[in-house]
């Protein structure tokens, strides 16, 4: 980074994917704050409630090409074949921090051929990220963290909340004791701020977890409760839930769900983020959400 003379002349450029995604929400206000001037690439533009500051231009990807060669940073919290567009395109980076998913590490074996081949397109473009960001001397660190929540835009546990505050209860796969980490996206912009500001040689990749382990019907019963809503969970076998979500997948309505979901309510994603906890100061908070973490915040 530059001394602070140098910043408050000609401040660090950022280029940002995925601004307006959970992660790019909390972000941006954090960049702004470093000290960066934030390139904030994004096909839907600047959401709506989000505020304006002078130091964020919202570009399209097909603009934020005319600027890659003004950037020294890259943060993609979007797509990783975008991130891979954009670092292949300049030498200029000198840092990027990439978020992957630790999906990565867990649905390699899936029984679902669209997950498996997701998940191996990600293995293949984390490869080339590595490989271009060698070539080019850039440094770059790949997060893979797990369950992200927040402000309403993931499709894991907003998901669950919307059929809770439209149904008042929730279909499980029996017990559910398949363990999980959910973290918050804003905890997961200041260890991706962090790392950006690091001046130490961090790990190639790294994963992010929540700041506490749980069930997943725990975890489901968090969420009623962040509704003020009793805990109503309607406990299936799992040979019944798989049936009904076949027949569910039938309409369109039903094929936000597969089979392999359900199985994996009864399996451990549990990870190690021991390396980001020391080398970063990593410290998620435990999982008791809000009404407020599923809709975008309020920045004022």
């Amino acid at each position: 980074m530059a001394s602070d003379t140098d910043q408050a002349i000609n401040p660090p450029a950022m280029l940002l994917t995925g601004a307006s995604s959970q992660i790019g929400a909390f972000v941006i206000p954090r960049l702004v704050r470093a000290g960066f001037r934030v390139f904030a690439v994004s096909r839907k533009g600047r959401p709506d409630g989000f505020p304006s500051f002078d130091q964020v231009e919202w570009l399209n990807a097909d603009e934020a090409l005319d600027v890659v060669n003004r950037c020294q940073y890259l943060l993609s919290a979007g797509p990783l074949d975008l991130a891979l567009t954009f670092l292949s395109s300049s030498k200029h980076f000198q840092k990027a921090v990439v978020f992957s998913s630790s999906s990565v590490e867990t649905k390699q074996r899936s029984g679902n051929r669209a997950e498996k081949s997701q998940i191996q397109d990600m293995l293949v473009v984390e490869s080339k990220l590595k490989s271009v960001a060698e070539n080019f001397g850039s440094k770059l660190v790949i997060f893979r963290p797990t369950l992200i929540y927040g402000c309403g835009l993931d499709t894991n546990i907003s998901r669950l909340a919307a059929w809770i505050k439209r149904f008042g209860f929730m279909p499980v796969n029996g017990k559910a004791t398949g363990l999980r980490q959910p973290v918050h996206a804003d905890d997961l912009a200041v260890a991706a701020v962090t790392a950006m500001l690091s001046e130490e040689d961090l790990p190639g990749v790294m994963n992010l977890c929540g700041g506490e382990t749980l069930s997943y019907s725990d975890m489901v019963c968090r969420i009623f409760t962040a509704f003020g809503k009793p805990a109503r969970l309607v406990r299936l076998p799992q040979w019944l839930f798989v049936l009904l979500v076949k027949i569910a997948g039938m309409f369109k309505s039903g094929r936000d769900i597969n089979i392999e979901m359900v199985r994996r309510q009864r399996i451990d994603l549990v990870f190690d983020d021991q390396q980001a906890r020391q080398l970063l100061n990593y410290d998620p908070r435990p999982f008791a959400p809000r009404s407020r973490d599923f809709s975008l915040p309020d920045f004022e």
